[in-house]
């Protein structure tokens, strides 16, 4: 039985991997206006969170994770950020409360593997927002994103961890009956480059093409204000741009 991605089970190294930074602007812009709380949902560690809560942002922050929440939870000890953390199914989500702005970074929805959990999702998202609220949802193009996901094994890249070793992740996925599946392979080495870890984390997800996402919007309400090719604002190109950034509104 195909299962959504088991995040606790790299939630220890997900950040040696995870670093990127790329569209933290774009996220800081879509929330400079507001001094209410922002929803953010499949939170991850924290990786888009952090830097909004430094810039004084309030965040309610919701992944099905527990495991990476823990790590989020590790980083904000002590820190006097406006927040709270919180272990929810997007899906079913019921906080009794809306919401001015929610964003879904990092193309999360995808990590949701049913269209029926995925139009769910957007239904619970929709009972979130206010009547003037804006909901940033991020995706991957399928057009760019399927042209790797033929069965080959490709380098993901090195990185370095915590105790000086080096962490060399790989992968391979292929796309049938609307899910990409596979695995990630995670290596871990000394500095003799001795093997002295190895794990592997099974992948699965269901990239939404743009016809398929604005039908599933049309289904929960949901108008759209914006689409955008990429986090520098650029117009979309069905063939060419590598994402799909919706602002959408009721």
């Amino acid at each position: 039985m195909i299962e959504p991605i088991n995040f606790n089970k790299v939630a220890d190294i997900y950040d040696y991997y995870v670093n990127v930074l790329f569209d933290v602007p774009f996220f800081m812009n879509e929330t400079k206006h507001t001094n209410k709380p922002i929803l953010e949902l499949m939170c991850g560690t924290g990786r888009v969170s952090i830097p909004l809560l430094e810039a004084g942002r309030e965040l309610v922050c919701v992944d099905y994770s527990q495991g990476m929440l823990d790590k989020f939870a590790e980083k904000t000890t002590d820190k006097a950020y406006k927040l709270t953390i919180l272990n929810a199914d997007v899906s079913n989500l019921s906080l009794n409360k809306k919401f001015e702005t929610i964003i879904l970074p990092f193309h999360s929805l995808q990590e949701i593997i049913t269209k029926e959990k995925q139009v769910a999702a957007l239904k619970a998202v929709y009972n979130h927002l206010s009547d003037n609220g804006v909901f940033i949802c991020t995706l991957q193009n399928p057009k760019v994103r399927l042209q790797n996901a033929d069965g080959l094994i490709r380098t993901m890249g090195k990185y370095k961890t915590n105790d000086n070793k080096d962490l060399i992740i790989s992968y391979s996925n292929f796309y049938q009956n609307e899910l990409v599946t596979g695995f990630q392979y995670y290596e871990t080495y000394d500095k003799e480059n001795r093997l002295t870890e190895k794990r592997y984390l099974e992948i699965n997800f269901r990239p939404i093409a743009i016809e398929d996402f604005k039908n599933m919007l049309e289904m929960t309400g949901f108008k759209i204000a914006e689409i955008y090719g990429d986090y520098d604002y650029s117009k979309f190109d069905t063939e060419k741009s590598a994402f799909m950034l919706f602002r959408l509104t009721k």
